[in-house]
């Protein structure tokens, strides 16, 4: 079976990570694999690429970067053949094969991989204007509406989308980003600095405003605590604001992207790792993070809020402890669990196990399924 994926982000972008690991996971398993995502001029994370990497100009917020998008990926689904096209949102994805598939100028099955709620999570970030909102909402449902299947990545995400019309009957739950779990417990740790410092709180993921991630920073200078240090591993969105807020704190490092493998290698050190939400939006509620689930693989104790996005795989005092939704209960649950070793050890393994949930192989397991059942 030839299936094309394609996504309107770069390969350097952590959606990308689901991409790449279920390609790869379908190459071993006799399927060929293309990947078709957005160009980037940047060095490419993933030096190992087994499938073919095709990249095209666009941009995933901008409506030019969304329309240049649509254009060239035409003749490349054109000339592609694929039995199975996986697009992903945003709907740029999707455009060119619903109109080819129209025309009649293609045979493919066709899927459509909904991440997130990118349209909410646009107007809440402030990515395009409420205005457009409503217009995307209906070009997204109408191309959706072309496809043989849905895919949504969890539970909440499907009954939004079956509130708002989608048929329930295309709809398939396929929880988490498909971890390499076997390859994340062969990354060897980078080495830890034992003479500065002795416990590191980490974070892996964008740095943002809008990602909230200055209230990490406000909980860590509340911790009342000697040798501790916080990384954040991530793209910096907005340079100004986070150097003003650390550029006073030694024990604050910003590392700015780092390729994936790199990332996890830094993530095997952490002793504790967090992440912080407060905002109640259907665009976050719905969400799966990958980078809980590479906590979870990784064997990191986990401090996260209670927020639905984090209590969609995450249960308290089971694989993570999670405090209430503001930076100063968020202090006291990292320093709880600095305390209590005994009870950050249990937590670790018990969702190192739950990750296998979400691991690539049965996420693919379930993929296939799906294929199968559009290809009839």
């Amino acid at each position: 079976m030839k299936i094309g994926i394609i996504q309107n982000v770069t390969l350097n972008d952590h959606r990308s990570v689901h991409s790449h690991n279920i390609a790869c996971e379908l190459l071993k398993r006799g399927h060929e694999v293309d990947c078709i995502l957005q160009k980037t001029s940047e060095p490419l994370q993933y030096t190992e690429r087994p499938y073919t990497l095709i990249q095209i100009p666009g941009n995933t917020y901008s409506i030019s970067g969304q329309i240049r998008f649509m254009i060239h990926s035409w003749n490349v689904i054109k000339k592609g053949k694929y039995d199975i096209i996986h697009a992903k949102n945003p709907f740029s994805s999707l455009f060119s094969p619903v109109i080819l598939k129209i025309m009649k100028r293609i045979n493919s099955r066709l899927i459509y991989d909904m991440r997130g709620l990118w349209i909410d999570f646009g107007v809440e970030t402030h990515k395009f204007p409420p205005s457009l909102s409503i217009l995307f909402k209906k070009v997204e449902k109408v191309l959706a509406d072309q496809c043989d299947a849905i895919i949504t990545i969890s539970p909440p995400l499907k009954e939004i989308l079956c509130e708002r019309g989608y048929d329930t009957g295309k709809i398939f739950v396929i929880v988490g980003a498909g971890i390499n779990i076997h390859r994340m417990g062969a990354l060897p740790g980078v080495k830890k600095d034992s003479t500065r410092i002795s416990t590191k709180i980490g974070y892996i993921g964008t740095i943002s405003t809008g990602r909230q991630s200055e209230k990490i920073i406000e909980a860590f200078k509340k911790i009342n605590k000697s040798n501790i240090s916080l990384i954040m591993i991530g793209p910096i969105i907005e340079p100004a604001i986070f150097t003003a807020l650390t550029s006073s704190h030694e024990s604050i490092h910003l590392t700015g992207f780092l390729p994936q493998e790199e990332a996890l290698r830094c993530l095997k050190t952490f002793d504790i790792a967090v992440s912080y939400h407060d905002i109640n939006d259907p665009a976050y509620n719905v969400a799966v993070p990958t980078k809980i689930l590479e906590y979870m693989a990784a064997g990191i104790p986990i401090v996260a809020t209670d927020h639905a996005m984090y209590t969609n795989i995450l249960e308290d005092g089971i694989t993570a402890l999670l405090t209430p939704q503001n930076p100063e209960d968020f202090a006291r649950g990292i320093a709880y669990l600095i305390e209590n070793s005994h009870l950050a050890a249990q937590l670790a393994s018990n969702a190192r196990i739950e990750a296998h949930k979400y691991a690539v192989e049965r996420v693919v397991d379930q993929l296939e399924t799906v294929y199968e059942q559009v290809c009839g």
